[in-house]
């Protein structure tokens, strides 16, 4: 006998895209299922930063990009949910810095400083006196400018946590979902999609389903064949440093073009070691090196940006992620997040993970615009399913293995 469940919504794809839309449709009055074979936040999530843009970054020629005005408003409105006042009560997720810092290792041009200086961003970026700067730049042998930047930077570890905490009976873990599984009737909608897990298979149906499974879109996408989708794989070869000091440091260093030279966020591993965690174009320019390359230019890059620390003792660890996005002409990165309807469908990435409310508010959007009301709720067949396991934090992963 045929298994079945249903939901108004169900959702593939436990990141944080997949997640905070979840909440809201629960809050909404909506049934919802969501869907994961892998660990919750372990794809391209737990290897994002945690810094909540507000666009400053993408404007560091001075000119403010269709990309920085799209980030404007996100660090008020994760403010909000951080403070427990906003759309959904995220103030149990700590905030690693309540600020990051821009830096350049010779003082900033004129033109630059008069932009940061001025009022063309929400975000507000103030010159720091030295008295004011971080610990790690208070050596003498630093001559550069500091501003600080009214960006915040979070724990994504405890914020995948806390998403999941309260909507634990609505998320279920599954095998790779099968696009021969997905079955469309002859006008295109999909009318059901069928899972596995250890054996055991349930169909569900709901009124609309949503993919936001990162890479793993690719199953939807060709199953429906639509020449309106379709993704890319943007590398990037990050690098995490176990420092043998405690300096953190949250900030982005400048270089000569629109993208900062590196990123730096700090974070603590659960044996109390110092993680610093290494973007920027380091990452990007590093896809074409392997990971012994990689950590030889990182610390080239460190020794160059920091003579007076001694990073001998310092443990190196170098990963690849391939960021899945709607695919761009230029093959660039979107400049915001994206979601295309195709009939009881819709198929989005939140290209940031600042970006993810902004996501949720675009599709909450367009079920309101369908006048979608709750109506479905079966999760009988589904009540012995296990959840999905809490993806552990990508330094945890690094270092309990070989290490340069």
């Amino acid at each position: 006998m045929k298994k079945v469940a249903a939901a108004d919504v169900v959702i593939f794809g436990g990141g944080i895209a997949g997640l905070w839309l979840l909440n809201r449709l629960r809050q909404s009055g909506f049934s919802a299922l969501l869907f994961e074979s892998g660990a919750l936040g372990g794809g391209q999530t737990h290897k994002s930063q945690g810094i909540i843009h507000g666009g400053m970054k993408y404007a560091l020629q001075g000119v403010m990009t269709k990309e920085a005005q799209t980030m404007v408003s996100m660090p008020a409105h994760w403010k909000a949910c951080l403070s427990g006042k906003g759309e959904i009560d995220l103030s149990g997720v700590p905030i690693l810095s309540s600020q990051q810092y821009l830096w350049a290792p010779h003082k900033f041009t004129s033109k630059l400083t008069g932009f940061l200086a001025g009022a063309t961003l929400s975000s507000k970026v103030e010159p720091l006196p030295k008295a004011d700067y971080p610990t790690v730049f208070q050596n003498p042998g630093f001559k550069g400018d500091i501003f600080s930047l009214d960006e915040m930077v979070i724990d994504v570890p405890v914020l995948i946590r806390e998403m999941v905490r309260t909507n634990q009976d609505a998320v279920f873990k599954i095998e790779p979902l099968c696009d021969e599984e997905l079955k469309l009737d002859d006008q295109g909608n999909l009318v059901s999609a069928t899972v596995y897990m250890s054996g055991k298979s349930v169909e569900v149906t709901a009124q609309q389903f949503i993919f936001t499974a990162g890479a793993g879109n690719e199953v939807i996408i060709r199953k429906l064949k639509n020449n309106e989708i379709a993704m890319q794989r943007r590398p990037l070869h990050m690098v995490l440093v176990k420092t043998p000091f405690d300096y953190p440091l949250y900030a982005h260093c400048l270089g000569l073009g629109s993208r900062p030279r590196l990123t730096i966020t700090t974070h603590h591993a659960n044996d109390g070691s110092t993680i610093w965690y290494l973007g920027g174009l380091l990452a990007e320019e590093g896809v074409g090196r392997d990971s012994h390359a990689q950590i030889e230019a990182a610390r080239d890059e460190l020794h160059a940006l920091f003579p007076w620390l001694d990073f001998t003792a310092a443990q190196f660890a170098s990963f690849a992620i391939d960021r899945a996005e709607p695919l761009q002409k230029s093959g660039l990165k979107p400049e915001t997040a994206w979601s295309k309807v195709i009939k009881n469908m819709i198929v989005a990435w939140p290209t940031k993970l600042a970006l993810a409310p902004k996501l949720a508010d675009d599709i909450m959007l367009h079920l309101r615009q369908l006048q979608l009301s709750p109506r479905l709720f079966d999760i009988r067949e589904l009540r012995s399913w296990p959840m999905p396991p809490l993806a552990k934090p990508i330094w945890e992963n690094a270092f309990c293995k070989s290490v340069a």
